[in-house]
């Protein structure tokens, strides 16, 4: 899953646990490295959920559009999150959207959820 070009649509925090719902995940599926070997583009509706998360403070205006961001976990930082994905470590999600607003999460055990039907975008060679 590759977060520039994907879309967040609402953050959720409730209880400590933080729900970042993307209306639009930008997917990559490759028998290499994706990204880079030939392969395919997916959209797919996605959640990424972080236990024990601290309030992010102020929200962007949503839905936005990721211009970059990675997702770090354990000390490294994914730019595209391979899926499926479930880690049981802290994690820090830090995205900058096309207006320029910023969020960051923090919290522990994160996990992609991918929700929805995928649909065919493109191939990549």
């Amino acid at each position: 899953m590759e977060l520039h070009d994907s879309r967040v649509s609402a953050v959720e925090l409730v209880e400590g646990l933080a729900q970042i719902y993307f209306s639009h995940a930008y997917i990559h599926k490759s028998k290499g490295s994706p990204g880079k070997d030939p392969g395919t583009g997916w959209s797919q509706e996605a959640r990424l959920v972080l236990s024990e998360a601290q309030p992010p403070g102020l929200l962007p205006s949503l839905p936005n559009a990721i211009d970059e961001g990675y997702l770090e976990v354990g000390g490294i930082r994914h730019e595209m999150i391979p899926l499926p994905f479930q880690r049981k470590v802290d994690a820090r999600l830090y995205l900058v959207f096309a207006d320029g607003s910023t969020l960051e999460v923090v919290g522990k055990k994160p996990f992609v959820e991918l929700l929805g039907t995928p649909i065919f975008l493109e191939d990549f060679s």
